[in-house]
């Protein structure tokens, strides 16, 4: 079960009862999509024949590699490093920097995330080498999960590491959905779009969970699934966010370039998608838990994008006209544009580079923004709360999860001498919950599905 640090902090002021059911929702809804307990659930593995639910893989006279990269693979290798143990030929994954633990018979690497650095192109070209060693008769079981894109790179030709970082800044800090920010990635690598897949040339199983809204594989698993995006999708998002002044020159040439052997893999005819968790399974369960407390739940929308701050406000519109007792839920990914490249902002992708245990918390994430826009909201309405988090427990460039305000917050803040809205303005929003108490903190959850929402008013 998920622990949140200093619990006690975070419900020992504002709506107490609101917050202290919110973070024990939270905590049930989180379980609900651990990966490993679900794929244990899943997986058998009988004589020489491995079982994931009804399908069955025959492992004798092949080759089994697993191969993977993201902030909710650490688990699912582990539970395959100890299923299969000695059948396995080789394995290689590559998780978040922190979250590593030594295997009997599968490589773990750590990198950066989410901007990549050395160690990301050295896990990348040690997935190529290995996918390389694959047969055709042999069999690849892939654990990429969310996170992938900045933890394992292999740029494309012409494209430095340097290029890649640059590029990586500029999207995370676009305002860019997802799934427009991976179109221009999968566009400028020899590693994504399928295209490890390629490399493997075998049968396929991918073994991962979605955190992307709309669970598209090509978009959460996209090392070793089909790519549906094309080179006119990554020109599209670029011109929508009026990045091709600011692209390094090496990347915005191979976009413009667009040749057609550079193209991601459209037809991977032998691999079979797994998904052991999802955004769905995440919102139902937090739904379940909210009527064992007594509140009537509702499950707003799976599919919560646009801009953080949008998203906190309509989170609290809707509270404060919702009847007495009703838990809202909602399931999305949100973004945060920074316009001001010289304001206070300036800089904080290479922090995050290097983010470690014991850092101070960086500025904030989208979470942590929709909880401050969500705390202005509430404000003057009925009792009510509002926990936002990032379901790893990683809210963008931070080691905060989220944040937990209700209609009493802004007022607190004004009595302390905070200025929330500046906060909001500048971004500047992990520092202004976390002097209110109310930044939450979970470490790695094992997970990462979608972000998750959960508003609550009072009860009769």
């Amino acid at each position: 079960m998920v622990r949140f640090e200093d619990a006690a902090g975070l419900t020992g002021h504002g709506r107490e009862g609101l917050r202290r059911d919110a973070l024990a929702i939270a905590a049930q809804a989180l379980a609900a999509v651990d990966p490993v307990a679900a794929a244990r659930r899943l997986l058998r593995l009988e004589d020489d024949v491995l079982y994931i639910g009804d399908d069955a893989y025959e492992l004798a006279g092949r080759n089994v590699y697993v191969l993977g990269a993201g902030k909710a693979t650490i688990g699912l290798a582990a539970l395959l490093d100890e299923l299969l143990a000695a059948r396995l030929r080789a394995g290689a994954v590559v998780v978040k920097r922190g979250q590593g633990r030594p295997l009997r018979h599968i490589e773990v690497m750590e990198a950066s995330h989410p901007v990549p650095d050395e160690d990301s192109l050295r896990a990348g070209e040690r997935l190529l080498e290995l996918a390389g060693q694959a047969r055709p008769e042999d069999l690849v079981i892939a654990v990429v999960t969310g996170g992938s894109s900045a933890l394992a790179v292999v740029p494309a030709e012409g494209i430095t590491l340097e290029d890649k970082v640059a590029t990586n800044r500029l999207l995370l800090a676009s305002g860019l959905d997802i799934v427009r920010m991976n179109d221009v990635r999968k566009h400028i690598s020899r590693l994504k779009g399928g295209r490890l897949a390629a490399a493997c040339g075998c049968e396929i199983v991918n073994l991962t969970v979605s955190d992307v809204v709309g669970d598209p594989p090509d978009y959460f698993t996209d090392l070793t699934a089909a790519d549906r995006s094309t080179f006119a999708d990554a020109a599209a998002a670029c011109d929508a966010a009026g990045l091709w002044e600011r692209l390094p020159a090496a990347v915005a040439a191979h976009l413009r370039r667009a040749e057609p052997a550079a193209e991601t893999v459209k037809d991977l005819r032998r691999v079979h998608d797994h998904i052991v968790a999802t955004s769905a399974i995440m919102c139902k369960a937090a739904a379940t838990a909210a009527c064992a407390l007594g509140y009537r739940a509702e499950v707003l929308t799976l599919e919560l994008e646009g801009e953080s701050a949008a998203a906190g406000r309509w989170m609290a519109d809707r509270l404060r006209v919702a009847d007495a007792s009703a838990a809202l839920i909602a399931g999305g990914e949100t973004t945060v544009t920074i316009d001001d490249e010289t304001g206070p902002w300036a800089g904080w992708a290479e922090e995050a580079a290097t983010f470690g245990p014991g850092r101070e918390t960086a500025l904030g994430g989208p979470s942590q923004e929709a909880a401050l826009a969500g705390a202005l909201a509430l404000e003057g309405g009925p009792p009510a709360c509002l926990l936002c988090l990032d379901s790893d427990g990683s809210d963008g460039p931070t080691e905060a999860a989220g944040g937990l305000v209700d209609d009493l917050t802004a007022k607190a803040a004004r009595a302390a001498g905070s200025d929330l809205p500046a906060a909001l303005a500048a971004h500047h929003t992990g520092p202004a919950l976390s002097a209110l108490g109310d930044l939450v903190v979970t470490g790695s959850t094992g997970t990462n599905v979608n972000d998750l929402r959960i508003g609550l008013t009072a009860r009769h």
